[in-house]
């Protein structure tokens, strides 16, 4: 999890990207919002990404929660058994 959500925005009617919020480079490009979504949705899935944000046509945007498909580790899980001296 990298602390920073998912988005998909319409660069037009028929070009959609998904990108992580504020990075300009896109994960993917595609000519449907419901292909940008299923993309969206594995990237998420993947790192352990909790929500995607849609934005629409109109400027409406909308959070979508996704289900992970693993619990992405935490400093806990990193840092190992402790040895007591």
């Amino acid at each position: 999890m990298t602390g920073h959500h998912l988005e998909i925005v319409p660069l037009s009617r028929h070009r959609w990207v998904v990108r992580y919020e504020g990075d300009v480079t896109p994960l993917s490009e595609h000519p449907t919002q419901s292909e940008a979504r299923a993309e969206a949705r594995n990237w998420a899935r993947q790192f352990g990404e909790p929500a995607i944000h849609v934005h629409e046509l109109d400027g409406e945007c909308h959070t979508e929660s996704v289900d992970a498909e693993f619990r992405a580790p935490t400093p806990a899980d990193v840092k190992g058994p402790v040895v007591e001296p």
